[in-house]
């Protein structure tokens, strides 16, 4: 099992590149590679290479030969805050570019035993408001997550099954300056980093020569950033007793459990069209849930035809907005106000519904050029911020704006060997 010069180079350079993402379900992406992408980020039942590894471990038993993926996504999120009312005023944040990477290798060992190993930027979410005029926060957050995945898959005639340990490293900023101009009041003046481990294991079944079905568990991730949130929530005056509003905030931000299925079914050799169903627990993840963030529920199809040397493909996801909303009016909702605050200003994975597209041709029998793209409508969320302003004597009622929408568009390569 040894890896070419090639390939040890293109798995570095994933390494080497520092991934910052929005995400479409809530900070997670939606999914790896143009294939995956262009499908609705659909592929726990649907083989499409050396990437498959990210949706289902097991479905590396389905490949042929030895293979290298990689790809960059160009994420465009187009976020807009109100700030601190009375005086905030709507600006757009300036975060709106980022670029993620994702290499990925597999190679068959002997006729039942498959191996590889991925490198991407699987998560993040961050607004830059630091261009605000003073009436505005002068606020940004970055939140980046890289994953690497090796796999051992084994199969046999009609199933598969495969497992894959993972190595998490992940940075988290927070700053802001409560709308006064001047630099980053409240922050830890910079980044903090956290590493992780976890798995992933799957299955799938083959009822028939035309239908794969499978089903995989990600196990939740541990992470810890520093001082970077409680020292944010300390801006805020959660800080314990007295003369503070309410308890800090902990510093834990573990990246969630989930748990997939999928079905995929391919008609007269060309056609294939694929449905999964992700359960992703935010809700009981450490760090989430004390922002009460609940239980993602995720549904994605898509289609996928296949011609002499080229393949077209669509699909849809739609995922709930898993950031919950707490009651927030009068001074003894102060740090539910700020929980919401935070949550709309810094945090804003509220989208739900998007459509992709994409496509692949081959450029030789071995070497073949993929794309895809994503369209994510805009989303408003209002949420209750009373409580902030309540417990500093102003009676009445505030609310903080946020709306967002994403594009992104992928292009990746593809060599079999």
């Amino acid at each position: 099992m040894k890896f070419n010069n090639k390939i040890v180079s293109l798995l570095t350079v994933g390494i080497l590149v520092s991934p910052f993402a929005y995400a479409t379900n809530g900070d997670e992406m939606m999914a790896v590679g143009s294939q995956s992408t262009a499908l609705g980020g659909t592929g726990v039942a649907n083989f499409m290479g050396a990437e498959s590894a990210w949706a289902n471990p097991a479905m590396l038993g389905k490949s042929k030969s030895s293979e290298v993926t990689g790809g960059v996504n160009l994420f465009t999120p187009k976020v807009n805050n109100t700030g601190m009312p009375p005086q905030g005023v709507a600006q757009d944040s300036k975060a709106s570019t980022n670029y993620i990477p994702d290499v990925s290798y597999s190679s068959r060992v002997n006729d039942s035993l498959s191996y590889g190993v991925a490198v991407a930027g699987i998560a993040g979410m961050g607004v830059d408001y630091q261009a605000a005029p003073p009436t505005h926060v002068y606020a940004k957050s970055a939140l980046s997550i890289l994953r690497v995945l090796p796999t051992i898959a084994y199969n046999a005639l009609n199933y598969g099954l495969g497992l894959s340990p993972i190595f998490q490293s992940g940075s988290l900023r927070l700053s802001y300056n409560n709308g006064q101009p001047g630099g980053d009041v409240n922050s830890t003046g910079s980044s903090d980093s956290s590493t992780g481990l976890g798995f992933a294991l799957g299955g799938y079944f083959n009822p028939s020569s035309a239908m794969t079905i499978g089903a995989s568990y990600q196990s939740e991730i541990a992470a810890s950033y520093g001082k970077q949130i409680s020292a944010a929530g300390n801006g805020f005056g959660l800080c314990g007793p007295s003369p503070c509003f309410g308890s800090p905030f902990a510093d834990d931000l573990n990246q969630p459990a989930q748990v997939k299925a999928g079905i995929a079914y391919t008609m007269a050799e060309s056609l294939t069209v694929t449905a999964d169903y992700k359960l992703i627990q935010w809700g009981s993840a450490k760090g989430y849930k004390d922002f009460d963030w609940q239980d993602q529920t995720v549904v994605a199809i898509g289609a996928k035809y296949t011609g002499s040397g080229y393949w077209l493909g669509l699909g849809y996801n739609n995922a709930n907005n898993p950031i919950g909303t707490l009651p927030a009016s009068g001074p003894s909702n102060y740090r539910n106000a700020a929980v919401n605050f935070f949550n709309n200003m810094f945090f804003p994975a509220v989208v739900t519904n998007s459509y992709t597209l994409g496509g692949g041709y081959n450029i030789s029998k071995d070497f073949a050029v993929e794309a895809s793209a994503v369209m994510t409508p805009q989303v408003t969320t209002n949420v209750d911020v009373s409580g902030i302003l309540n417990a500093q004597g102003a009676p009445g009622s505030y609310a903080n704006t946020t709306t967002h929408s994403q594009q992104s568009y992928e292009i990746s390569l593809r060599y079999k060997f």
